[in-house]
């Protein structure tokens, strides 16, 4: 994938995630407590793989694109 379609991909992965977390928060204030962890753990491991995917498929071959390195 050439630079600008994986910043592009980026910015919608990050919106993804940006949504994942918002919707969480949301859930634990309806969601009793083993309800809300089952979620967290199953959203956490979304964003876990996600991330994943990004440092193997877009950080790798685009390093620039990787916002936690100076």
């Amino acid at each position: 994938m050439d630079a600008e379609p994986a910043a592009r991909f980026k910015q919608h992965i990050e919106r993804s995630i940006e949504e994942l977390s918002r919707a969480l928060a949301l859930a634990q204030e309806a969601s009793s407590a083993e309800e809300f962890l089952r979620l967290r753990t199953s959203v956490g491991d979304i964003i876990a793989r996600i991330d994943t995917m990004l440092h193997d498929n877009i950080y790798n071959n685009h390093p620039k694109l990787d916002g936690m390195k100076g």
